[in-house]
């Protein structure tokens, strides 16, 4: 096996579906930035061992998406230790009699070791996913409306428990457009502003959208195109640290007493990523303390015994050495996503200065600094725009 995708002919320039997998899309686009994406990966692919190949290709082209997350992730991370002088072991046995295998084995150039465990961390659980990708089908339906005269704003609200029917929407939508008159839109958008958008809405089984009818300029009237133009979920609560302290403490433990420091790299699709999401997640959720009678009426900021590394009995998953946390790293954004690994304090082995090259924290004088390090943009020789 040689490649994960086929040097062959590509005909399509336009967007990703909605409910088209990253693997399809990026196989059928002529794009050059797809192209680009594409090589990379195979570039890294071809770095693989022969008998890890068929694994790694069967799930980034496969039909589960959390797979092909997860291996993409794999392939990325196997990539940055081996195009920088590593050596690299899969899924090396252990001698402490555990059947259980981490994900990689990294040696050095210096020579020192360390085990590395790739996971993904969500705040969306299966039934959100599920209703994910029954609401894009609807959308894919919507997008292949033809409207000379209109785009469309969507605001969608909830989750649908069961699949929607596009088609009737479709109509709806299609007769609604229709009836509405482009150059009165604009007039009645110059007087009083975008409230004034013509609007209807829909319902199915929990799911509840607004759609407003965006009219188009004389001169863009007839052309093509996809007619949703402006697509928003509505608000919800975002819960960005568990998910990522969970993922620490799942595999905190999971193989048992190791003889190599032991770092866990956490890719995230949270809605937003910041210090703050990674310091609650590894030492606590952050508390402010107002003491009464204290002539000082400032707080005082503690933290909840409920982080990763310290939790209700104190300090804990000391076999864990380091957490690297990527924001949403994928084959498309490598340039640009922010990357930090931590370093565990009370760690039972401590990580090799080698890591210390990326971005990284470390607390000094019980305070966390955070250093600066290379990009992966860096690590793999890309230029700052790529893949543009």
């Amino acid at each position: 096996m040689n490649a994960l995708f086929e040097d062959k002919e590509r005909n399509y320039s336009g967007p990703k579906f909605y409910a088209e997998l990253d693997y399809e899309y990026l196989d059928r686009s002529s794009r050059s930035e797809a192209k680009k994406v594409r090589d990379l990966l195979n570039q890294l692919f071809t770095l693989l061992p022969e008998e890890e190949q068929k694994d790694i290709y069967s799930r980034i082209t496969g039909r589960d998406t959390s797979n092909y997350k997860s291996a993409i992730f794999e392939l990325l991370l196997y990539g940055i230790f081996k195009t920088n002088g590593c050596e690299v072991t899969i899924h090396p046995e252990l001698n402490n009699g555990s059947t259980s295998r981490p994900d990689f084995l990294i040696k050095t150039p210096d020579g020192d070791e360390f085990y590395l465990e790739a996971v993904l961390a969500s705040e969306f659980d299966d039934s959100y996913k599920a209703a994910e990708k029954r609401k894009d089908v609807v959308l894919d339906t919507i997008n292949k409306m033809k409207s000379p005269c209109f785009s469309l704003g969507v605001t969608a609200e909830g989750n649908p428990d069961t699949p929607p029917k596009g088609k009737p929407l479709k109509r709806h939508l299609q007769s609604w457009l229709e009836s509405l008159d482009p150059d009165a839109a604009i007039k009645k958008i110059e007087e009083n502003g975008h409230d004034a958008l013509p609007t209807t809405t829909w319902n199915h089984d929990g799911w509840e959208i607004e759609f407003q009818a965006i009219p188009k300029k004389p001169e863009s009237r007839g052309k093509g195109g996809n007619i949703i133009g402006i697509l928003s979920g509505g608000a919800r609560w975002v819960n960005s640290w568990r998910p990522m302290r969970e993922s620490i403490t799942t595999k905190g433990n999971h193989y048992g007493e190791l003889d190599k420091p032991f770092i866990i790299a956490v890719n995230t699709d949270l809605f937003r990523l910041d210090k703050i999401d990674e310091m609650q997640a590894l030492f606590g959720e952050e508390q402010y303390i107002f003491k009464v009678g204290d002539s000082n009426p400032q707080p005082e900021m503690q933290r909840v015994p409920n982080g990763a590394w310290h939790g209700k009995q104190g300090i804990q998953y000391t076999r864990v050495s380091g957490a690297w946390f990527f924001d949403n790293l994928n084959p498309w954004n490598i340039v640009s996503r922010k990357q930090t690994i931590y370093f565990n304090p009370w760690a039972q082995a401590g990580l090799p200065d080698y890591l210390k090259a990326f971005p990284y924290a470390q607390p000094e004088d019980d305070k966390m600094i955070w250093n600066e390090g290379k990009n992966l943009g860096d690590v793999f020789g890309l230029d700052a725009g790529w893949p543009e």
